[in-house]
């Protein structure tokens, strides 16, 4: 094996929260061109360029102003990135051994690690938003170490963490654009269970979608 899963080490701690917001981050662009796909968001644009037109006959003005409101568009999306990751960064990544490092809890905290650079991460913890279940978190592996399997084996090895102490179910959170983690989670036996838009502003402008996905056998298989 080229990589060794372990549990987490208080010394993880920066590289954990770097691969996290890292991760987080790649996926600003695809929103982005998703948002300017929006019929809404086009017909909005049409709309300034054609008003600025009227009013100034100046066709550089309706390309700044038409930039302007690209740029806005930008500043958006990017702002619902920054919530995603500063939520993170607060909640179970601001103090990682007190979320799920405690002794005697069904929790914890793994790293991959290869050649003491530490490579992927996965969590898992009982669920805020669903008492009761248990929620497969901060799954992320570095980009160039992607393809090989490791994602896999790390929810694996959380999977089986949460089997031998009987919990029944598993839930996870995702966004719209991780089609990749989407046929990881299906691979593995999850379902997609319900679908929501991210709650704030930007994000129900541009219809920012974050999916549930359930384990469809429970764990006890693992």
């Amino acid at each position: 094996m080229w990589y060794q899963i372990r549990e987490y080490r208080d010394a993880d701690y920066s590289a954990v929260r770097t691969i996290y917001t890292t991760g987080f981050r790649e996926h600003v662009g695809t929103v982005y061109l998703l948002a300017l796909k929006r019929p809404w968001i086009q017909g909005m644009l049409c709309g300034v360029c054609l008003l600025l037109h009227i009013l100034s006959g100046s066709i550089l003005t309706c390309i700044l102003g038409v930039g302007g409101v690209i740029l806005a568009i930008w500043m958006a999306v990017q702002y619902i990135f920054e919530q995603g990751i500063q939520l993170g960064l607060r909640e179970d990544l601001l103090d990682i051994r007190n979320s799920y490092m405690q002794p005697g809890s069904r929790s914890c905290f793994w790293v991959a690690e290869l050649k003491g650079s530490i490579v992927g991460t996965v969590g898992i913890l009982p669920c805020v938003e669903e008492p009761g279940a248990w929620e497969l978190k901060r799954i992320s592996v570095k980009q160039e170490f992607r393809g090989r399997g490791l994602a896999k084996a790390l929810c694996k090895t959380a999977l089986e963490f949460v089997a031998r102490h009987n919990v029944k179910r598993v839930v996870l959170f995702t966004s719209m654009v991780q089609t990749d983690a989407h046929n990881l989670y299906n691979s593995i036996g999850f379902e997609k269970e319900e679908e929501f838009v991210w709650p704030s502003l930007p994000a129900r402008m541009i219809n920012f979608m974050v999916y549930k996905y359930a384990h469809r056998n429970g764990v006890m298989s693992w």
